[in-house]
């Protein structure tokens, strides 16, 4: 019973220090200022942080992908994933520091790119409607500055690894949290750990028992 109730606590009160990389994306999103308000930047940065991500992850096997690709544009995702080490691969030429060679065709290019995802990739990408914002920066001459600016963050995962990368994550997502519209709110880090000691405090000892569903109230909710 000691062992069945043992668990192993994800909480690391650990200070993460993402100053250096959250200060740097947050002067990319005062690139898009005219054209998005300051609560809509989270349009384009989100959908490139994680496009960043993903570059850096792949950045060692990218190639090998590539080559493939050429030699035969139908060979199986599982085996492709395969040579990119991960679970999603690109099979376009470009990245985000070619990108910016050529900015007269920089919207084109820029959809080639994403086209060139593994789907699930792809399906994240279209999830969070990023397409139509291409168009909105490259129509305002925004487009450039921030593919450039991105080309140039490291968020490769010898550097940074999940944990870190989560915290950046979250501390972006805080920041726009604070001009969000009425209803769309952050919880804090602090908030959730205390939630969860509520719930495993002294006496509750029954959230162990087999097929116990455990319900909570969140009046925050609508």
């Amino acid at each position: 019973m000691e062992e069945r109730n043992k668990i192993d606590v994800m909480w690391d009160d650990t200070p993460v220090d993402v100053s250096t990389e959250v200060n740097f994306i947050w002067s990319i999103a005062n690139k898009l200022r005219g054209t998005y308000q300051s609560d809509k930047y989270k349009d384009v940065i989100i959908p490139m942080v994680i496009i960043r991500r993903f570059e850096c992850a792949l950045e060692e096997t990218k190639q090998a992908v590539v080559e493939q690709f050429k030699k035969n544009p139908a060979y199986p995702a599982k085996a492709m994933c395969r040579i990119s080490g991960y679970q999603f691969y690109n099979t376009s030429e470009f990245s985000l520091a070619e990108l910016v060679n050529d900015p007269d065709h920089l919207a084109a290019n820029f959809r080639n790119y994403i086209e060139g995802f593994s789907s699930n990739v792809q399906d994240i990408i279209k999830s969070l409607d990023f397409d139509k914002q291409i168009d909105k920066m490259d129509d305002n001459n925004r487009l450039l500055s921030v593919v450039k600016a991105f080309s140039e963050l490291d968020l490769d995962p010898k550097t940074i690894d999940n944990l870190k990368m989560g915290y950046i994550f979250e501390d972006l997502i805080r920041r726009f949290s604070e001009n969000a519209e009425a209803g769309d709110h952050y919880t804090g880090r602090d908030i959730i750990k205390l939630m969860v000691n509520i719930l495993l405090s002294e006496g509750c000892d029954d959230i162990f028992d087999d097929h116990k569903e455990i319900t909570i109230l969140d009046k925050a909710v609508a």
